[in-house]
């Protein structure tokens, strides 16, 4: 079944989804210890930031997670109706020669999942598993859930925008995830309008983040494009 998911217009969902088997990855349980983020992080970011700036590189490392595991997960459930196991344990991630995260491989083929027009039913598993990796990154770094949240319903936004050239009834189910303010089950929804327009320069559309990613906090890093802080 995971055969023929990203095809066409659909390709660019499906890049980071590895389906090489002989590509060595790390299980994401064995990533979000102390010790592999320790290691990761001064690779990549090296020893002037780190640990210095850890909240900033938690926040920068979880931007790689997301643009990893929410396309393909998103798309094939609005497209097709299936997903993957979505257990910590259940996935493994690429790594580049530097250290960054670099491509996911789901445990297993493709199945059926839920078809609910409800988003947070239907995508219940990916909450899941986002709430876990925030938390655990949240305690590592010392850095606020909500700036983390901030970054996939970011991811999120992106994806669902891209997929309305391609199949706008699809994408605004997942727009519930991001329009709702309150989970169906009357829990607060973290991802509410996590990404917002306003009126810019011209009168053109200028979107911002609800959450600063903090990475303006490191002068060669900057503002990131849709900072809320901009201006």
């Amino acid at each position: 079944m995971s055969h023929g998911l990203f095809e066409g217009p659909l390709a660019v969902f499906g890049k980071t989804r590895l389906c090489d088997e002989a590509r060595p990855v790390w299980a994401l349980p064995e990533l979000l210890r102390d010790e592999t983020l320790d290691r990761l992080l001064l690779k990549v970011y090296g020893a002037e930031l780190m640990p210095d700036k850890l909240p900033v590189l938690v926040s920068q490392w979880f931007k790689f997670y997301s643009m990893q595991l929410i396309p393909p997960v998103l798309v094939a459930s609005l497209m097709h109706g299936v997903g993957w196991p979505l257990q910590l344990d259940r996935l493994g991630f690429a790594l580049r020669e530097r250290g960054v995260l670099d491509g996911v491989r789901f445990a297993g083929e493709a199945f059926q999942t839920s078809h609910s027009p409800d988003p947070f039913e239907r995508f219940a598993p990916l909450l899941d598993n986002l709430q876990q990796v925030i938390e655990r990154l949240s305690g590592y770094g010392e850095v606020a859930t909500g700036v983390l949240w901030g970054t996939a319903g970011d991811y999120l936004e992106t994806c669902l925008r891209q997929l309305a050239e391609v199949d706008r009834e699809a994408s605004d189910i997942g727009y519930g995830l991001l329009r709702q303010r309150l989970r169906t089950d009357g829990r607060r929804n973290p991802l509410f309008n996590a990404i917002a327009y306003k009126q810019g320069p011209g009168g053109q559309p200028l979107r911002q983040r609800r959450s600063c990613c903090l990475s303006h906090r490191v002068e060669w890093v900057g503002r990131c494009e849709h900072c809320p802080l901009a201006g």
